[in-house]
């Protein structure tokens, strides 16, 4: 398994979100994020299901810690800056030796229409083109899923091709499409 060549910070400020690691203390708003948004989250991302339990949360903070220290994932909690309002969840993972990653991003229901998802990609996007000195982030999503079309589409990434069956989503194909962040849209300083 490939590993990202450096780390990250576990805490990463932006315009009106901070990026953070997951932590323990994440089981409970985590579990009451995903409860709350799964009828929307459950279509497009694997791990949601209708009966999502605290047990899940904890099981991916751990995986999402473990990935951290092996450097093979960096997944982060998107919270309002200036409330710590849990907001939804952003990562890159599975680098190549080729130097790119797949950039994922979800965000609560009641969060959506705010540019949040868009914000926390930018911001992802840029730290890994910048700082982690990947050459290509890759966004790969259901062609059923528009919104996080929209928000592939307002990164700046560009479409590269539809993919048939190109995504399992709860054991079951989709055609997949797929969009390329080649330049950061923003410079952050890492």
């Amino acid at each position: 398994m490939a590993q990202f060549k450096r780390a990250l910070e576990p805490n990463i400020q932006l315009d009106r979100l901070t990026l953070r690691a997951f932590n323990k203390g994440d089981t409970e708003r985590l579990f009451q994020s995903v409860r709350g948004s799964s009828a929307e989250l459950m279509p497009f991302l694997p791990w949601c299901h209708p009966q999502y339990a605290r047990g899940d949360a904890k099981t991916w903070i751990r995986f999402a810690q473990a990935t951290w220290r092996d450097r093979t994932q960096y997944a982060f909690l998107i919270e309002a800056s200036a409330t710590g309002t849990l907001i939804g969840g952003v990562g890159l993972d599975s680098p190549s030796e080729h130097g790119d990653a797949n950039l994922g991003y979800w965000v609560r229901t009641d969060c959506t229409g705010y540019g949040y998802a868009t914000e926390a990609a930018c911001g992802l996007a840029a730290l890994g083109l910048q700082h982690l000195e990947l050459q290509q982030i890759l966004i790969t999503l259901s062609v059923h899923n528009h919104a996080s079309r929209q928000v592939a589409i307002k990164t700046g990434a560009q479409f590269l091709r539809k993919e048939k069956g190109g995504l399992t989503l709860h054991d079951a194909k989709h055609d997949a499409l797929i969009y390329a962040l080649t330049q950061p849209r923003i410079r952050l300083i890492a």
